[in-house]
């Protein structure tokens, strides 16, 4: 029997597939106009990606028992999310999971380019090499590899002190503090690491820790070739420090301050003073609140006294500063996952948020195309059954009539 196209039910269902092809290309397409920068923060991702596989590989070799377990949680896989307090003699204190993770993200380095930017863009000449002043914890091992990505990538160099104290699911494993972290990647991934270790914690000395465990993190950070600064105050733990800062540079372009240092951002009270993410001086209305309020607890006990390394830089030396804490509200400004129903393939991909650029839904372009082959083969299915009916016509006209 004789049936032209339009009435094939193999050619309707083929052209009804392909028009629900197109559908789909035209709603998952979007444009992409990238920021400024673009290109450093892609590299810096790249370049973390790329240290968290060696981490991960170091992982392996010191915990080949976590080498498994971990990636329930390790979204990242990077081999430097720690144990919870209970699991660890030499946690600090108490951290977030989620934070630990966040920074573990490669795309968490395009922060600090983001954020070098906002200081000087010029500081992303990777044809000249500027200086920064660095304060790292234990606590964050991921945020500290995101900066040394972006200083790799956009060749500024740090100078860091360090402290192998760490919160809960930082680094807080014995065999991989932060010192054995850093010193892996040290000439693997970076040609930088730290000029000196403190053992970090309450008064920068880690006296919430027992004696035998203090002993223990000294051993660590000495097996790792770095010089320990020990001190009886922690008035004094910031002298050493700034002592070692201007003695390596004169001309700091940044402080970048790492998880909450009492020798960079003080006690509860001055930590208050700088917010997350880029300060350029000091939060004038918190600052105004504080002096106002009165707390029985704290007369006389000198705490003006002593002045963080992070506002040295701040006032003294009229230095801007970075003040990578509470993860969580700088994930929520620059559109990085943070809780669990935040991280999904497309969220963890390098590239993806809005620190690289602004994703349109529908590309333009690609709608129009598949309107045109939706079109085209309507077209097609149409004219072809036409010209089917026509022959056949003629056809018919042209048999012999007896």
């Amino acid at each position: 029997m004789f049936r032209p196209y339009i009435k094939r039910t193999s050619i309707l269902v083929f052209v009804a597939v392909i028009n629900l092809l197109l559908v789909y290309i035209s709603y998952i397409s979007y444009e992409f106009k990238a920021f400024e920068h673009y290109d450093a923060k892609i590299k810096s991702a790249q370049i973390m990606k790329d240290a968290l596989r060696s981490t991960r590989n170091l992982s392996n070799d010191k915990i080949p028992s976590l080498s498994t377990q971990s990636l329930s949680y390790d979204r990242f896989d990077s081999g430097i999310i720690g144990v919870d307090s209970t699991s660890s003699s030499i946690t600090t204190k108490e951290g977030s999971l989620y934070s630990k993770v966040a920074v573990t993200n490669p795309n968490f380095s395009a922060l600090f380019i983001q954020l070098f930017s906002e200081i000087d863009s010029s500081l992303l000449n990777p044809n000249k090499v500027d200086t920064i002043a660095v304060s790292y914890t234990g606590s964050f091992p991921g945020a500290n590899i995101a900066l040394l990505a972006a200083c790799k990538a956009v060749n500024i160099y740090p100078v860091i002190i360090s402290s192998i104290g760490s919160s809960s699911w930082g680094a807080n494993q014995i065999n991989m503090t932060w010192a054995d972290i850093e010193n892996h990647l040290y000439g693997n991934i970076f040609e930088y690491r730290s000029s000196a270790f403190s053992l970090g914690g309450d008064q920068d000395r880690a006296d919430e820790l027992s004696n035998d465990i203090k002993e223990l993190l000294k051993m660590r950070i000495a097996d790792n070739n770095y010089s320990i600064i020990e001190s009886s105050t922690l008035s004094k733990s910031i002298e050493k420090r700034m002592e070692l800062y201007l003695a390596k540079s004169k001309n700091y372009k940044a402080y970048v301050s790492i998880g909450g240092s009492a020798a960079s951002l003080g006690d509860s009270t001055t930590m208050r003073l700088f917010l997350p993410g880029l300060n350029l001086e000091k939060d004038s209305d918190m600052e105004e609140a504080i002096n106002n309020a009165f707390d029985e607890d704290l007369i006389d006990k000198d705490i003006n006294d002593i002045i963080p390394v992070i506002q040295k830089f701040s006032e003294e030396l009229n230095i801007p500063v970075i003040n990578i804490k509470n993860i969580n509200n700088l994930c929520d400004w620059y559109d990085l996952p943070y809780s669990d129903d935040s991280y999904n393939s497309m969220s963890m991909e390098v590239g993806f948020g809005e620190l690289f650029g602004i994703r349109t839904p529908h590309h333009r372009l690609v709608v129009w195309l598949c309107l045109i082959i939706s079109l085209s083969t309507l077209v097609w299915v149409v004219l072809s059954s036409i010209s089917q009916v026509n022959k056949k016509m003629e056809e018919i006209h042209n048999e012999p009539v007896e």
